[in-house]
């Protein structure tokens, strides 16, 4: 008996993306936001870095709040317009249009998933966030003048300086080797790299 010919692609297509999908990375497990020490609004300037397309920078004013219960990053353009809020809370992570947000567009050029975890990899205490990937496949550690950030095994991210603190006029380099992307965190009055 013959299979009817549109079965065997639409076959090699599911395992094609069952395949994929395995070979992404689980989502990180979040902290507690208990785990974070109380610190009010923190005004930075952030930037993405694409490793393929460097001009392709896109530099952002935000305005970083850590609640009892949930992460808000107000993301602003250079000129003070507000094109999005993310936030991350008990319901996950999502951006808020703002008004300087084109509408039918994503406000970034990387998921509110990926944007909320990067920044608690560079808020929260080390000891935080190795509590919270105890038991899955993540795991955090410190290397010498760096926070690694580790699925499996392999480097996901490395983030300059290990240890640090955003309440203080220190920039922090987040290099993703998984999303392919720089993210620099910045005091406003800082030089842009």
């Amino acid at each position: 008996m013959k299979a009817p010919s549109g079965l065997l692609p639409a076959l090699l297509l599911t395992l094609l993306l069952v395949g994929c999908a395995a070979l992404r990375p689980s989502p990180p497990p979040s902290p507690a936001f208990a785990a974070m020490p109380a610190m009010g609004p923190i005004q930075r300037r952030l930037t993405l870095t694409p490793d393929a397309q460097p001009q392709q920078a896109r530099t952002l004013i935000t305005v970083i709040s850590l609640e009892a219960d949930r992460l808000r990053a107000v993301l602003l353009t250079p000129y003070g317009q507000r094109l999005a809020t993310l936030v991350r809370d008990a319901r996950g992570s999502r951006y808020e249009s703002g008004d300087a947000a084109v509408p039918g567009q994503a406000p970034l050029p990387v998921p509110a998933d990926w944007l909320a975890a990067r920044l608690e990899w560079c808020l929260w205490p080390l000891e935080a966030l190795q509590r919270a990937f105890a038991g899955s496949p993540w795991s955090a550690q410190r290397v010498d003048d760096s926070r690694e950030i580790r699925h499996h095994g392999t480097l996901v991210a490395r983030i300059r300086p290990a240890d640090p603190r955003l309440g203080d006029a220190e920039r922090v380099l987040l290099d993703d080797r998984q999303g392919e992307y720089r993210l620099t965190i910045a005091p406003l009055e800082d030089t842009p790299p």
